[in-house]
């Protein structure tokens, strides 16, 4: 006697980490069904049972994917680089679950590190550099694809134990480091899950398309440091040192500078836009 397969998910989480904490209770709350994987299976935040599952590009193995659940969407959260793996992956899935794949829906999560540096205003239409393995992978999933997929480059992930004032001395160890430093864009963790499930709920606004997510606001780190690092008699105070030198030294009268100064600014508007919302957390509150 055959039994009916189950319902598909509303959604598989590829590789839940630290976006599935602020994610997977907002799922809760929108009585979205779902699943997640990691890569040993183990308990994560607000969900006690993962799949074990490990994407290779270089296995056709299907036994994996038939451990893996039906889903209308599925999101990506783990960076795939260069030619080949989108397609791979996609391909693999399909062949396990061909059910529903012709309507199924792809996001995958990026970064908007695959916009170049420069001093221009960068929005989701502006060119990326094809060089680099992120965008190469995630331009074969949108070419694969279509309408039914969706990439979101996400911008300098905070919030839980992401906190940017702990960046500092990471990514500026002199004053010449100081001075190289231009715009910061952020996005908290809590406004990335309300893209991801704004996206389901509005996919004909979104599909096919790249996408800028950030919350809007584009951070001058001169202006940062000198609010983080602002105590001469503290042990790091040499940083407001080095920012007042260089304000000197480059004409800044006050910060934060201007855009000319910043490099790289991205404009995230056209996301939140289509998602009808906008960002519910910045370095403000």
């Amino acid at each position: 006697m055959s039994h009916p397969s189950p319902a598909p998910l509303n959604l598989l989480i590829l590789g839940a980490g630290w976006t599935s904490t602020f994610l997977l209770p907002l799922l809760d709350t929108n009585q979205i069904t779902y699943a997640a994987t990691t890569r040993t299976g183990h308990a994560i935040p607000h969900l006690p049972t993962t799949i074990p599952f490990t994407f290779d590009p270089e296995n056709s193995d299907l036994a994996p994917y038939h451990a893996l659940p039906r889903a209308t969407t599925i999101l990506i959260t783990f960076p795939l680089r260069g030619p080949g793996p989108s397609t791979h992956l996609v391909s693999l899935y399909n062949t396990v679950h061909g059910g529903e794949k012709d309507q199924r829906r792809w996001i995958q999560l990026g970064s908007t590190g695959v916009w170049k540096g420069g001093s221009e205003w960068v929005d989701r239409h502006s060119a990326i550099d094809g060089e680099n393995p992120r965008a190469v992978a995630e331009e074969e999933l949108l070419s694969v694809l279509g309408e039914r997929a969706c990439v979101l480059n996400l911008a300098g992930l905070w919030g839980g134990e992401r906190d940017p004032k702990n960046w500092v001395e990471r990514v500026a160890k002199c004053k010449a480091d100081v001075r190289g430093k231009g715009a910061l864009h952020l996005v908290h963790g809590e406004d990335v899950a309300r893209g991801v499930v704004g996206v389901m709920g509005n996919w004909e606004g979104v599909g096919g398309g790249r996408w800028i997510v950030d919350d809007l606001r584009g951070w001058d780190w001169w202006d940062l440091i000198l609010g983080w690092k602002g105590k001469e008699e503290e042990e790091d105070g040499e940083y407001a040192k080095w920012v007042l030198e260089l304000m000197e030294e480059e004409g800044v009268r006050a910060l934060p500078r201007g855009k000319e100064k910043l490099g790289r600014v991205l404009d995230g508007r056209e996301f939140w836009g289509k998602m009808g919302m906008v960002p519910s957390r910045s370095l403000l509150r």
